[in-house]
């Protein structure tokens, strides 16, 4: 089996899967050996936050020696990010092994009535890799929630909880309290949970859970944050000690709080016994990159901020580094996501805009986008095809100008792949 083959068997699921909570990937990993409950595992919630936590809790693990397996969704480019072994993309040869390995237990699944999704094989292969490649340590995102999300199948030695959003609501519920309901569904008793700041209503949704099940809640909390346009720096309080001066090479001081709950789950780790020196915590934060998240290729920032908590964290980057006056919004937003808002926060921050449409089925048509923007007074351009797009934006913005291309993760995978096949960024992965 190729590569491409491997890949199509897996998307092959996707029009047969049926969801029903967390009993498919039960009876999945069941007709694998529950090989899971061997594994070492960080478990990770939340709207916002979580794959750049899970990025820099994985990176400070590798710089503190371990080997480390890291399964994220969804992907920006390729399919092989989403599992993600000592930080590298898994190769095609391994990845089109384990598909040959795994799929006659989702055929026989389907024998069974048992009607296995994508995202449920996709986990169940990320499993499977982590288990065969004896990783030492494996952060798995939440897809979805928490409560029925196909990565609740794991017991972890520690779960973490960012911040909590509006994100989703037609699957985890109306209000902040009835999503934090469902992100709380990835605790478990006697594991402790790291809980990044959250909004009031939120927080009190999570700590309920915790006290409910008698578990460890950590807090941790960043103070004085300060940022430059590339990185963030800050101190961070867990607990009762302070770790000062620390260092996040990414953009946004956002990041200061996804960091801190990344370092509450290393040291939930170090009370298990694992052992995380404060140089390999400095170095992993610092070294830390992660796709698609502003980031920078040249006058072009990239992120896939498509709900409302992620562009509120994109505007304050923008007021902080952005003049207005020499920034072009290039975006292309999913039909079902809150366009709106979207449209509300940017439109005051961009000089204009050029909207594409993403290659997704629930892709918001360009010049309904674009009219969205009109509607808020800011003069928008529809060019649906993203290298068209790119050019007009970047013809608009100018030599001195900057592109930010901010919305759906789909448009941001369309633009990184033209991106990087430019002479200057060919060596970015």
């Amino acid at each position: 089996m190729t590569e491409q083959e491997a890949i199509a068997k897996i998307h092959s699921v996707y029009p047969t899967g049926k969801k029903n909570g967390v009993e498919n990937m039960r009876a999945l990993m069941a007709r694998l050996g529950n090989i899971h409950s061997t594994l070492n595992i960080v478990h990770v919630a939340g709207t916002n936050g979580k794959g750049s936590c899970c990025a820099m809790i994985e990176r400070m693990l590798r710089a503190a020696g371990y080997k480390t397996g890291l399964y994220t969704s969804p992907y920006i480019e390729r399919y092989n990010e989403r599992i993600r072994l000592n930080g590298v993309p898994i190769d095609g040869e391994k990845l089109a092994a384990l598909v040959e390995r795994v799929f006659p237990a989702v055929e026989a699944c389907q024998k069974d009535g048992v009607m296995v999704t994508e995202f449920e094989l996709g986990t169940a292969l990320a499993l499977a890799a982590f288990w065969q490649e004896k990783v030492d340590v494996a952060i798995v995102e939440v897809g979805l929630g928490g409560r029925l999300d196909p990565t609740n199948i794991v017991r972890p030695l520690v779960s973490v909880i960012t911040e909590v959003g509006m994100d989703h609501m037609e699957y985890l519920g109306s209000t902040i309290e009835e999503i934090a309901l469902e992100k709380a569904g990835i605790m478990k008793r006697g594991v402790p949970v790291v809980l990044a700041p959250q909004e009031k209503a939120a927080r009190g949704v999570l700590l309920a859970a915790a006290k409910g099940l008698d578990i460890p809640v950590i807090t941790p909390s960043p103070e004085n944050v300060t940022q430059t346009s590339r990185d963030v720096t800050f101190d961070a309080r867990i607990g009762g000690k302070t770790i000062k001066g620390l260092t996040v090479g990414l953009r946004g001081c956002h990041q200061a709080e996804n960091a801190c709950a990344a370092l509450g789950a290393v040291e939930a780790l170090r009370a298990r016994g694992f052992d995380v020196p404060s140089g390999a915590v400095r170095e992993g934060l610092r070294d830390v990159r992660w796709p698609g998240r502003l980031e920078a290729f040249g006058h072009v920032l990239l992120d896939g901020a498509h709900n409302d908590p992620g562009v509120r964290a994109l505007c304050a980057y923008c007021d902080a580094w952005l003049p207005k006056e020499r920034t072009v919004l290039l975006t292309g937003m999913l039909a079902d996501k809150e366009t709106e808002k979207m449209a509300e926060r940017l439109s005051s921050r961009v000089r204009c805009a050029v909207c594409m449409t993403p290659k997704n089925p629930r892709a918001l048509k360009a010049e309904a986008l674009a009219e969205t923007l009109r509607r808020r007074g800011l003069s928008a351009w529809a060019e649906p095809d993203a290298r068209h797009a790119l050019a007009c934006a970047r013809s608009l913005a100018g030599p001195e100008g900057t592109v930010l291309a901010a919305g759906s993760l789909y448009m941001i995978g369309e633009l990184r792949t033209i991106l990087r096949g430019e002479k200057e960024f060919a060596h970015v992965i």
